[in-house]
Protein backbone atom coordinates (compact mmCIF):
# COMPACT_ATOMS: atom_id res chain seq x y z
CA UNK A 1 0.00 0.00 0.00
CA UNK A 2 0.96 1.76 0.27
CA UNK A 3 1.11 3.46 0.65
CA UNK A 4 -1.17 4.95 -0.58
CA UNK A 5 -2.58 8.01 -2.23
CA UNK A 6 -5.27 6.25 -4.18
CA UNK A 7 -8.02 7.34 -5.82
CA UNK A 8 -11.12 4.91 -4.79
CA UNK A 9 -11.53 3.82 -8.57
CA UNK A 10 -10.69 5.06 -11.93
CA UNK A 11 -13.27 7.46 -12.84
CA UNK A 12 -14.11 7.09 -16.09
CA UNK A 13 -13.66 10.27 -16.65
CA UNK A 14 -9.94 10.12 -15.55
CA UNK A 15 -8.93 7.02 -17.34
CA UNK A 16 -10.01 8.86 -20.59
CA UNK A 17 -7.73 11.36 -19.45
CA UNK A 18 -5.20 9.57 -19.10
CA UNK A 19 -5.52 7.63 -22.20
CA UNK A 20 -5.79 10.45 -24.08
CA UNK A 21 -2.69 11.33 -22.82
CA UNK A 22 -0.92 8.09 -23.76
CA UNK A 23 -2.19 7.54 -27.02
CA UNK A 24 -1.91 11.06 -27.96
CA UNK A 25 2.05 9.75 -28.20
CA UNK A 26 3.11 12.41 -25.78
CA UNK A 27 3.75 9.68 -22.97
CA UNK A 28 3.52 5.92 -24.15
CA UNK A 29 5.72 6.20 -27.34
CA UNK A 30 6.71 3.67 -29.23
CA UNK A 31 10.33 2.10 -27.97
CA UNK A 32 12.87 2.98 -30.60
CA UNK A 33 15.60 0.17 -30.52
CA UNK A 34 18.10 1.23 -32.76
CA UNK A 35 20.87 -1.21 -31.30
CA UNK A 36 21.28 -3.88 -29.01
CA UNK A 37 24.05 -5.97 -26.61
CA UNK A 38 26.97 -5.22 -28.78
CA UNK A 39 27.04 -1.54 -27.63
CA UNK A 40 24.53 -0.05 -29.65
CA UNK A 41 22.13 2.56 -28.38
CA UNK A 42 18.72 1.24 -26.91
CA UNK A 43 15.62 2.89 -26.07
CA UNK A 44 13.28 2.30 -23.28
CA UNK A 45 10.09 4.06 -21.67
CA UNK A 46 10.50 4.14 -17.71
CA UNK A 47 7.06 4.48 -15.94
CA UNK A 48 6.71 5.81 -12.29
CA UNK A 49 4.50 6.91 -9.98
CA UNK A 50 5.22 9.83 -6.92
CA UNK A 51 2.85 8.85 -4.16
CA UNK A 52 4.13 11.20 -1.18
CA UNK A 53 5.68 14.26 -3.67
CA UNK A 54 9.33 14.10 -3.56
CA UNK A 55 10.32 10.64 -5.08
CA UNK A 56 9.74 12.32 -8.70
CA UNK A 57 12.14 15.00 -8.57
CA UNK A 58 14.63 12.08 -6.78
CA UNK A 59 13.83 10.04 -10.21
CA UNK A 60 14.68 12.48 -12.22
CA UNK A 61 18.07 12.93 -11.01
CA UNK A 62 18.76 9.45 -10.79
CA UNK A 63 17.86 8.97 -14.92
CA UNK A 64 20.08 11.87 -15.68
CA UNK A 65 23.16 9.85 -13.90
CA UNK A 66 22.44 6.99 -15.50
CA UNK A 67 22.62 8.04 -18.95
CA UNK A 68 26.14 9.58 -17.93
CA UNK A 69 27.11 5.91 -16.98
CA UNK A 70 25.27 4.23 -19.78
CA UNK A 71 25.40 6.30 -22.49
CA UNK A 72 24.35 3.50 -24.86
CA UNK A 73 20.82 3.18 -23.14
CA UNK A 74 18.44 5.84 -23.34
CA UNK A 75 15.74 6.24 -21.21
CA UNK A 76 12.39 8.45 -20.98
CA UNK A 77 11.37 8.57 -17.69
CA UNK A 78 7.39 9.53 -17.49
CA UNK A 79 5.62 10.71 -14.71
CA UNK A 80 2.50 8.79 -14.44
CA UNK A 81 0.41 9.85 -11.72
CA UNK A 82 0.00 7.92 -8.88
CA UNK A 83 -0.11 4.23 -8.51
CA UNK A 84 -3.93 3.98 -10.09
CA UNK A 85 -3.01 6.37 -12.74
CA UNK A 86 -0.24 4.46 -13.59
CA UNK A 87 -2.00 1.32 -13.94
CA UNK A 88 -4.38 2.82 -16.58
CA UNK A 89 -1.66 4.40 -17.62
CA UNK A 90 0.52 1.10 -18.26
CA UNK A 91 -2.83 -0.69 -19.49
CA UNK A 92 -3.58 1.84 -22.21
CA UNK A 93 0.40 0.82 -23.61
CA UNK A 94 -0.21 -2.56 -23.64
CA UNK A 95 -3.29 -2.01 -25.28
CA UNK A 96 -0.93 -0.41 -27.73
CA UNK A 97 1.36 -2.72 -28.04
CA UNK A 98 3.87 -0.03 -26.17
CA UNK A 99 4.17 -1.00 -22.52
CA UNK A 100 7.36 0.65 -21.15
CA UNK A 101 10.25 -1.98 -20.70
CA UNK A 102 10.49 -0.66 -16.85
CA UNK A 103 7.61 0.53 -14.35
CA UNK A 104 7.39 1.04 -10.33
CA UNK A 105 4.27 -0.65 -9.91
CA UNK A 106 2.47 -1.14 -6.48
CA UNK A 107 3.35 -4.37 -5.30
CA UNK A 108 -0.12 -5.54 -4.75
CA UNK A 109 -0.67 -5.13 -8.71
CA UNK A 110 1.80 -8.29 -9.45
CA UNK A 111 -0.25 -11.12 -9.06
CA UNK A 112 -3.05 -9.90 -11.47
CA UNK A 113 -0.10 -8.35 -14.25
CA UNK A 114 1.47 -11.64 -14.03
CA UNK A 115 -1.59 -13.89 -14.81
CA UNK A 116 -2.36 -11.51 -17.90
CA UNK A 117 1.06 -12.26 -18.59
CA UNK A 118 1.70 -8.77 -18.73
CA UNK A 119 4.89 -8.84 -16.69
CA UNK A 120 8.19 -11.09 -17.04
CA UNK A 121 9.75 -12.82 -14.41
CA UNK A 122 13.42 -11.36 -13.52
CA UNK A 123 14.98 -14.46 -13.45
CA UNK A 124 16.02 -15.08 -17.07
CA UNK A 125 18.11 -11.62 -16.61
CA UNK A 126 19.25 -12.52 -12.89
CA UNK A 127 21.48 -15.91 -13.59
CA UNK A 128 24.73 -14.84 -12.01
CA UNK A 129 26.32 -15.20 -8.36
CA UNK A 130 26.62 -11.82 -7.88
CA UNK A 131 22.38 -11.23 -9.51
CA UNK A 132 21.56 -13.77 -6.60
CA UNK A 133 23.18 -11.68 -4.26
CA UNK A 134 21.44 -7.97 -5.36
CA UNK A 135 18.31 -10.22 -4.77
CA UNK A 136 19.37 -12.00 -1.53
CA UNK A 137 20.52 -8.49 0.35
CA UNK A 138 16.53 -7.09 -0.03
CA UNK A 139 14.51 -7.83 3.25
CA UNK A 140 12.74 -10.79 2.40
CA UNK A 141 9.47 -8.96 4.04
CA UNK A 142 9.57 -6.78 0.89
CA UNK A 143 10.58 -9.48 -1.22
CA UNK A 144 7.07 -11.73 0.19
CA UNK A 145 5.26 -9.57 -2.08
CA UNK A 146 7.55 -10.34 -5.10
CA UNK A 147 7.63 -13.73 -5.68
CA UNK A 148 4.75 -15.58 -6.80
CA UNK A 149 3.30 -18.56 -5.75
CA UNK A 150 5.57 -20.86 -8.46
CA UNK A 151 7.93 -19.33 -6.56
CA UNK A 152 8.92 -16.54 -10.08
CA UNK A 153 10.43 -13.14 -8.85
CA UNK A 154 8.37 -10.54 -10.79
CA UNK A 155 9.45 -7.29 -8.80
CA UNK A 156 12.56 -5.79 -7.42
CA UNK A 157 11.56 -3.23 -4.37
CA UNK A 158 11.91 0.30 -4.86
CA UNK A 159 9.77 2.37 -2.56
CA UNK A 160 8.52 -0.03 0.42
CA UNK A 161 6.73 0.95 3.43
CA UNK A 162 4.93 -0.44 6.52
CA UNK A 163 2.16 1.39 8.31
CA UNK A 164 3.13 3.00 11.23
CA UNK A 165 1.55 5.60 13.77
CA UNK A 166 2.36 8.99 14.41
CA UNK A 167 1.68 11.38 17.40
CA UNK A 168 2.00 15.12 18.47
CA UNK A 169 4.07 14.90 21.41
CA UNK A 170 2.99 18.51 22.59
CA UNK A 171 -0.37 16.92 22.59
CA UNK A 172 1.21 13.84 24.88
CA UNK A 173 2.80 16.31 27.55
CA UNK A 174 -0.54 18.35 27.72
CA UNK A 175 -2.30 15.24 28.93
CA UNK A 176 0.36 14.22 30.94
CA UNK A 177 1.43 11.23 28.72
CA UNK A 178 5.28 10.32 28.40
CA UNK A 179 6.00 12.07 24.85
CA UNK A 180 8.88 10.06 24.21
CA UNK A 181 6.14 6.88 23.83
CA UNK A 182 3.60 6.25 22.16
CA UNK A 183 0.92 3.64 22.77
CA UNK A 184 2.05 0.03 23.03
CA UNK A 185 -1.18 -2.04 23.36
CA UNK A 186 -4.50 -1.13 22.10
CA UNK A 187 -5.98 -0.65 25.68
CA UNK A 188 -2.99 2.02 25.86
CA UNK A 189 -3.96 3.60 22.36
CA UNK A 190 -7.74 4.16 23.58
CA UNK A 191 -6.37 5.43 26.78
CA UNK A 192 -4.37 8.32 25.15
CA UNK A 193 -6.81 8.70 22.25
CA UNK A 194 -9.30 10.01 25.73
CA UNK A 195 -6.82 11.89 27.31
CA UNK A 196 -5.40 13.92 24.78
CA UNK A 197 -8.96 14.77 23.96
CA UNK A 198 -9.84 15.96 27.83
CA UNK A 199 -6.71 17.03 28.96
CA UNK A 200 -4.96 18.40 26.11
CA UNK A 201 -8.07 19.67 24.24
CA UNK A 202 -7.15 17.60 20.70
CA UNK A 203 -10.58 17.77 18.73
CA UNK A 204 -9.44 13.96 17.57
CA UNK A 205 -7.23 11.83 19.55
CA UNK A 206 -6.77 9.18 16.80
CA UNK A 207 -7.58 9.22 12.99
CA UNK A 208 -7.17 5.91 10.48
CA UNK A 209 -7.89 6.47 7.26
CA UNK A 210 -10.86 5.21 6.04
CA UNK A 211 -11.05 5.79 2.25
CA UNK A 212 -12.39 3.53 -0.21
CA UNK A 213 -9.02 2.89 -1.89
CA UNK A 214 -6.67 2.23 0.77
CA UNK A 215 -9.25 0.99 3.94
CA UNK A 216 -7.98 -2.74 3.03
CA UNK A 217 -4.95 -2.10 3.51
CA UNK A 218 -5.64 -0.46 7.27
CA UNK A 219 -7.90 -3.17 8.14
CA UNK A 220 -5.36 -5.68 7.33
CA UNK A 221 -3.10 -3.93 10.43
CA UNK A 222 -6.42 -4.35 12.57
CA UNK A 223 -7.07 -8.08 11.24
CA UNK A 224 -3.27 -9.01 12.37
CA UNK A 225 -3.58 -7.19 15.71
CA UNK A 226 -6.90 -9.22 16.66
CA UNK A 227 -4.84 -12.02 16.51
CA UNK A 228 -6.75 -13.48 12.69
CA UNK A 229 -4.88 -13.89 9.31
CA UNK A 230 -3.89 -10.44 8.74
CA UNK A 231 -2.65 -11.03 4.97
CA UNK A 232 -6.33 -11.48 4.06
CA UNK A 233 -4.98 -13.75 0.91
CA UNK A 234 -3.18 -16.74 -0.36
CA UNK A 235 -0.22 -16.21 -1.92
CA UNK A 236 -1.45 -17.59 -4.80
CA UNK A 237 -4.22 -14.15 -4.59
CA UNK A 238 -7.43 -17.09 -5.46
CA UNK A 239 -8.33 -17.32 -1.93
CA UNK A 240 -9.04 -14.37 0.75
CA UNK A 241 -9.98 -14.78 4.55
CA UNK A 242 -12.53 -12.04 5.34
CA UNK A 243 -15.26 -13.42 7.67
CA UNK A 244 -13.55 -15.43 10.48
CA UNK A 245 -14.33 -14.00 14.28
CA UNK A 246 -11.18 -12.12 14.34
CA UNK A 247 -11.82 -10.30 11.27
CA UNK A 248 -15.39 -9.34 12.42
CA UNK A 249 -13.90 -8.42 16.12
CA UNK A 250 -11.56 -6.10 13.97
CA UNK A 251 -13.82 -4.55 11.93
CA UNK A 252 -16.16 -3.77 15.02
CA UNK A 253 -12.97 -2.08 16.87
CA UNK A 254 -12.37 -0.03 13.92
CA UNK A 255 -15.96 1.21 13.81
CA UNK A 256 -15.96 1.72 17.53
CA UNK A 257 -13.45 4.40 17.00
CA UNK A 258 -15.81 6.65 15.69
CA UNK A 259 -19.26 5.64 16.98
CA UNK A 260 -19.16 4.24 20.95
CA UNK A 261 -15.48 5.89 21.45
CA UNK A 262 -15.87 9.19 19.62
CA UNK A 263 -11.95 9.58 19.57
CA UNK A 264 -12.18 9.70 15.90
CA UNK A 265 -15.22 11.29 13.16
CA UNK A 266 -17.73 8.41 12.54
CA UNK A 267 -17.82 10.05 8.45
CA UNK A 268 -15.41 9.04 6.02
CA UNK A 269 -11.44 10.21 7.63
CA UNK A 270 -9.90 10.72 4.35
CA UNK A 271 -6.70 9.42 3.34
CA UNK A 272 -5.54 12.43 1.42
CA UNK A 273 -5.96 14.88 3.76
CA UNK A 274 -4.96 12.93 6.82
CA UNK A 275 -1.57 13.88 7.06
CA UNK A 276 -2.70 17.64 6.86
CA UNK A 277 -5.06 17.19 9.25
CA UNK A 278 -2.28 15.90 11.93
CA UNK A 279 0.05 18.54 10.92
CA UNK A 280 -2.67 20.96 11.62
CA UNK A 281 -3.55 19.41 14.96
CA UNK A 282 -6.70 17.91 14.34
CA UNK A 283 -5.98 14.89 15.79
CA UNK A 284 -3.53 13.74 18.10
CA UNK A 285 -2.29 10.40 16.56
CA UNK A 286 -2.28 9.29 13.02
CA UNK A 287 -2.01 5.64 11.29
CA UNK A 288 -0.65 6.12 7.83
CA UNK A 289 2.76 5.19 5.94
CA UNK A 290 5.44 5.73 6.79
CA UNK A 291 6.33 6.96 3.39
CA UNK A 292 4.54 10.21 4.95
CA UNK A 293 7.78 10.87 7.10
CA UNK A 294 9.41 12.97 4.79
CA UNK A 295 6.05 15.38 4.93
CA UNK A 296 5.91 15.34 8.41
CA UNK A 297 10.14 16.03 9.13
CA UNK A 298 9.56 18.85 6.61
CA UNK A 299 6.60 20.64 7.72
CA UNK A 300 5.71 19.85 11.20
CA UNK A 301 5.48 22.59 13.64
CA UNK A 302 5.75 20.88 16.90
CA UNK A 303 7.67 17.73 17.81
CA UNK A 304 6.19 14.39 16.91
CA UNK A 305 6.98 10.88 17.50
CA UNK A 306 6.46 7.62 15.73
CA UNK A 307 6.57 3.62 16.62
CA UNK A 308 5.02 0.45 15.44
CA UNK A 309 1.52 -0.09 15.49
CA UNK A 310 0.51 -1.17 19.01
CA UNK A 311 0.09 -4.51 19.45
CA UNK A 312 -2.95 -6.64 20.72
CA UNK A 313 -3.72 -10.33 20.40
CA UNK A 314 -0.99 -10.09 17.35
CA UNK A 315 1.39 -7.51 16.43
CA UNK A 316 2.10 -6.47 12.73
CA UNK A 317 1.14 -4.31 9.65
CA UNK A 318 1.23 -4.98 6.08
CA UNK A 319 4.48 -3.58 3.70
CA UNK A 320 3.03 -1.51 0.95
CA UNK A 321 4.79 0.87 -1.75
CA UNK A 322 6.30 -0.08 -5.43
CA UNK A 323 8.24 -2.68 -7.00
CA UNK A 324 10.03 -2.20 -10.37
CA UNK A 325 8.22 -4.84 -12.78
CA UNK A 326 9.63 -5.63 -16.13
CA UNK A 327 6.91 -5.75 -18.78
CA UNK A 328 6.37 -7.42 -22.49
CA UNK A 329 4.31 -5.61 -24.94
CA UNK A 330 6.04 -4.11 -27.58
CA UNK A 331 9.70 -4.71 -25.67
CA UNK A 332 12.30 -6.84 -26.96
CA UNK A 333 14.44 -8.72 -25.18
CA UNK A 334 17.75 -5.88 -26.03
CA UNK A 335 15.50 -3.63 -24.04
CA UNK A 336 14.56 -5.77 -21.25
CA UNK A 337 18.09 -6.23 -20.86
CA UNK A 338 18.84 -2.49 -20.91
CA UNK A 339 15.28 -2.23 -18.52
CA UNK A 340 17.34 -4.61 -15.69
CA UNK A 341 20.72 -2.87 -16.33
CA UNK A 342 18.51 0.48 -14.92
CA UNK A 343 16.47 -1.71 -12.27
CA UNK A 344 20.45 -2.57 -11.17
CA UNK A 345 21.07 1.11 -11.07
CA UNK A 346 18.12 2.26 -9.15
CA UNK A 347 18.51 0.10 -6.30
CA UNK A 348 22.11 0.12 -5.33
CA UNK A 349 22.45 0.80 -1.17
CA UNK A 350 23.50 4.26 -1.89
CA UNK A 351 20.11 5.05 -3.79
CA UNK A 352 17.75 3.03 -1.84
CA UNK A 353 19.61 5.03 1.22
CA UNK A 354 18.58 8.56 -0.61
CA UNK A 355 14.81 7.36 -1.08
CA UNK A 356 14.58 7.11 2.13
CA UNK A 357 16.24 9.78 3.55
CA UNK A 358 14.26 12.24 1.01
CA UNK A 359 10.92 10.71 1.00
CA UNK A 360 10.40 8.52 3.99
CA UNK A 361 9.94 5.13 2.47
CA UNK A 362 12.38 2.52 4.10
CA UNK A 363 15.66 1.59 2.87
CA UNK A 364 15.23 -1.65 1.26
CA UNK A 365 18.15 -3.47 2.09
CA UNK A 366 20.46 -3.53 5.35
CA UNK A 367 23.31 -2.39 3.27
CA UNK A 368 21.51 0.80 2.51
CA UNK A 369 20.61 0.86 6.19
CA UNK A 370 24.36 1.10 6.81
CA UNK A 371 25.24 3.75 4.68
CA UNK A 372 27.09 7.13 5.56
CA UNK A 373 24.10 8.96 4.66
CA UNK A 374 21.79 6.93 6.02
CA UNK A 375 22.92 6.82 9.60
CA UNK A 376 23.91 10.86 9.44
CA UNK A 377 19.75 11.37 8.90
CA UNK A 378 19.08 8.83 11.46
CA UNK A 379 21.21 11.19 14.02
CA UNK A 380 19.49 14.52 12.86
CA UNK A 381 15.56 12.48 12.90
CA UNK A 382 16.20 9.24 14.73
CA UNK A 383 12.54 8.77 14.45
CA UNK A 384 13.40 7.19 10.88
CA UNK A 385 14.46 3.77 13.13
CA UNK A 386 10.95 3.20 13.97
CA UNK A 387 9.57 2.49 10.86
CA UNK A 388 12.97 0.48 9.85
CA UNK A 389 12.40 -1.42 13.48
CA UNK A 390 8.62 -1.99 12.12
CA UNK A 391 9.63 -4.24 9.16
CA UNK A 392 10.70 -7.33 11.15
CA UNK A 393 7.07 -7.37 11.96
CA UNK A 394 5.46 -6.87 9.11
CA UNK A 395 3.35 -9.27 7.40
CA UNK A 396 2.14 -8.87 2.95
CA UNK A 397 0.09 -6.89 1.51
CA UNK A 398 -3.20 -8.36 0.39
CA UNK A 399 -2.69 -9.03 -3.39
CA UNK A 400 -5.39 -11.34 -5.23
CA UNK A 401 -6.49 -11.72 -9.13
CA UNK A 402 -9.26 -9.45 -10.61
CA UNK A 403 -8.10 -7.25 -7.98
CA UNK A 404 -10.15 -4.28 -9.06
CA UNK A 405 -13.71 -6.47 -8.62
CA UNK A 406 -12.10 -8.26 -5.30
CA UNK A 407 -10.72 -5.37 -3.87
CA UNK A 408 -12.29 -2.07 -4.92
CA UNK A 409 -15.33 -3.22 -5.96
CA UNK A 410 -16.34 -5.59 -2.95
CA UNK A 411 -14.25 -5.11 0.01
CA UNK A 412 -13.79 -1.72 0.09
CA UNK A 413 -17.63 -1.10 -0.06
CA UNK A 414 -18.28 -3.51 2.67
CA UNK A 415 -16.21 -2.11 5.37
CA UNK A 416 -17.26 1.30 4.25
CA UNK A 417 -20.85 -0.15 5.18
CA UNK A 418 -19.36 -0.97 8.69
CA UNK A 419 -17.55 2.15 8.96
CA UNK A 420 -20.16 4.60 8.18
CA UNK A 421 -22.89 2.55 10.10
CA UNK A 422 -25.09 0.87 7.42
CA UNK A 423 -24.25 -2.66 8.26
CA UNK A 424 -23.28 -4.69 10.71
CA UNK A 425 -19.56 -6.52 10.93
CA UNK A 426 -20.47 -9.90 10.72
CA UNK A 427 -22.78 -9.70 7.99
CA UNK A 428 -20.75 -7.29 5.77
CA UNK A 429 -18.05 -9.73 5.86
CA UNK A 430 -20.16 -12.82 5.28
CA UNK A 431 -21.33 -11.59 2.25
CA UNK A 432 -17.78 -10.26 0.93
CA UNK A 433 -16.15 -13.50 1.71
CA UNK A 434 -19.58 -14.91 -0.75
CA UNK A 435 -18.78 -12.73 -3.11
CA UNK A 436 -15.19 -12.75 -3.61
CA UNK A 437 -15.35 -16.64 -3.23
CA UNK A 438 -17.24 -16.90 -6.70
CA UNK A 439 -15.41 -14.11 -8.09
CA UNK A 440 -12.18 -16.11 -7.83
CA UNK A 441 -13.48 -19.43 -8.41
CA UNK A 442 -13.24 -18.34 -11.96
CA UNK A 443 -9.64 -18.34 -12.15
CA UNK A 444 -8.82 -21.89 -10.27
Amino acid sequence: MSPRFRTPLIAAAGVATISALFLSGCSAPAQSSTGDASGKEVSIDFYYPDQVGTLGTLIDGYLKDFEKEHPEIKVKGVYSGDYDQTLVAVNTAIDANKAPALAIMDQSFMLDLADRDAISSWDDYLTTDEDKKWLDGFYPQFMSNSITADKHVMGVPFARSTIVQYWNKDYFAKAGLDPEHGPATREELLATAHAMQEKAEAKWGLFIPTSTGTAYWLYQALVQQAGGFGALSNPAGDKVTLNTPENVAALEFWASLGKTEKVAPDTEVAWGTSTDDFLAGTTGMLWTTSGRMGTIQEKATFDWGVSALPADIGQGAPTGGGSLMLFNAGVSDEQRAAAVTLARFLTTPERAADVSVKSGYIATSEAAWDTTAMQDHLKKFPQAAAPHAAIADAIPEMATLDRDRVVYETLAPALQSVLLGTADAKTALDDAQAAIDKILSSHK
